[in-house]
């Protein structure tokens, strides 16, 4: 535990001289203003004598999440006029940096829009900590618990969900039917559903449309997906064995399986289009929304993403669990966490509450589950796919949150990447490669 400790503050020192006051260009090119730093527990002040409550995140600069955030917020102020609402855009995959650097110069906002991945590290840097008491009881009695469970650690509360954002199979079902293709069940059908999908429409010699994309970015987006296959197979990336001790099954040859799944599709059959390293969610959502790819793992929130690009896609693809030894879904709970030195702690937890029941618009547009379950029949109606999704909590995997997860996930990544890329040879050497890496980044921890 030392040694991640260490490696966190070396991370944020270096990182210290980035901050996010004042106006500044995120890692991603990304507007990431933010207000000079408060005294902790004072409110920025706003105009007309209103006090300030920042919310960072990746919906402020995502299409349609910064739309539904917007009408959020614009709800939130009518109800509220003591309060502004100032939104500060930073991308999912540069979130975790830019909180270690704000950390580190005392400008963290009020609200950070985030899954709960990262609650172990955070509590750890000593930067969150438990909001149980702030709500009544009945009122977080009201959240599905799968989904209000991702955002504790050691049963401290930190934070609200306003959705889930789930990680399962996406197919084209109308092209299934067209090719009088079933649903594929395991890895080797989904290879071979991969394989009977990719097709030359125009007899030119090329193919137009491939039968997957694999997201081989190597980001967090690419390790939670692969994540997904390891369970899966089988092979849960952490977990504690009998002695209590953290291990990996990534070595095993259920872990093999999960690498072969990507090579087969990738590397030996040419299922997913070339260049598939930098695929990263964006690009994926791309593929999809132009006709050029037919699976996908990812969620219902990207239904909504393809629709937005390409409307001629509603109704066209469905999202189940993925399966092969077992079945398995990520509920991945999208929502709001506050951070310990919130400038703005009463504001906060009004917003919190606010979102957390008002966030349905969210589900309508995007397609992802709501996380109250008072608006389970309202997000049925309003999205047919939402159904088989909230169906899916019972195949939750057990995602371990630990404060070397960032660590652990950035190990798969590279290696998912290395592997599509040509550098890593072959399933069994990867499997062996990242399984190592791994093990030894459990065993520092021990």
């Amino acid at each position: 535990m030392k040694k991640n400790i260490a490696v966190i503050l070396a991370a944020v020192l270096l990182l210290a001289s980035v901050t996010a006051c004042g106006k500044k260009e995120g890692p991603a090119g990304t507007d990431t203003t933010a207000a000079p730093a408060q005294q902790s527990g004072t409110a920025a002040p706003a105009e007309g004598g209103r006090s300030k409550i920042q919310v960072m995140g990746p919906w402020v600069v995502e299409s349609p999440e910064d739309q539904i955030l917007a009408g959020v917020v614009e709800g939130f102020e009518a109800e509220h006029p003591e309060y502004e609402v100032e939104l500060i855009g930073v991308p999912s995959a540069d979130l975790l940096t830019n909180v270690q650097s704000m950390a580190a110069s005392a400008t963290l906002p009020d609200l950070v829009i985030t899954n709960g991945a990262n609650n172990a590290a955070w509590k750890e840097m000593d930067i969150i900590s438990d909001i149980r008491g702030e709500f009544d009881q009945s009122f977080l009695d009201g959240f599905y618990p799968e989904m209000l469970k991702e955002f504790t650690y050691n049963d401290e509360l930190f934070g609200l969900p306003t959705c889930a954002a789930p990680f399962v199979l996406l197919l084209r079902e109308d092209l299934l039917k067209e090719a009088g293709l079933d649903v594929p069940e395991s890895f080797d059908e989904i290879v071979q559903v991969a394989r009977e999908l990719t097709v030359d429409l125009d007899g030119d010699g090329k193919i137009d449309r491939y039968g997957m994309s694999l997201m081989g970015f190597p980001d967090s987006n690419n390790a939670l997906r692969f994540t997904l296959a390891l369970f899966a197979a089988g092979a849960p990336d952490i977990y504690a064995d009998e002695n209590g001790k953290w291990a990996t099954k990534i070595g095993s040859e259920d872990g093999v399986r999960a690498f072969k799944l990507y090579y087969d599709l990738a590397i030996r059959d040419g299922s997913v289009p070339k260049g598939a390293t930098e695929v990263d969610y964006k690009t994926m959502v791309n593929l999809l929304a132009t006709d050029q790819v037919a699976m996908a793992i990812s969620g219902p929130h990207t239904i909504g993403n393809i629709v937005v690009q390409n409307p001629e896609m509603e109704g066209k693809f469905i999202a189940v669990p993925l399966k092969d030894k077992h079945t398995v879904a990520y509920l991945n709970p999208y929502g709001m966490i506050m951070f310990k030195d919130a400038p703005n702690k009463e504001g906060a937890v009004a917003f919190l509450q606010y979102a957390a029941e008002n966030f349905v618009e969210m589900t309508r547009v995007t397609k992802r589950p709501p996380s109250r379950i008072e608006l389970e029949e309202v997000a049925r109606e309003a999205a047919p796919e939402v159904a088989a999704i909230l169906d899916c909590a019972r195949y939750n995997i057990d995602y371990v949150a630990v404060p070397f997860r960032g660590e652990e996930a950035n190990i798969v990544a590279e290696n998912v990447n290395a592997m599509l890329a040509g550098s890593i040879s072959s399933p069994e050497e990867a499997a062996r490669l990242t399984a190592e890496a791994v093990q030894a980044v459990l065993d520092a921890n021990n």
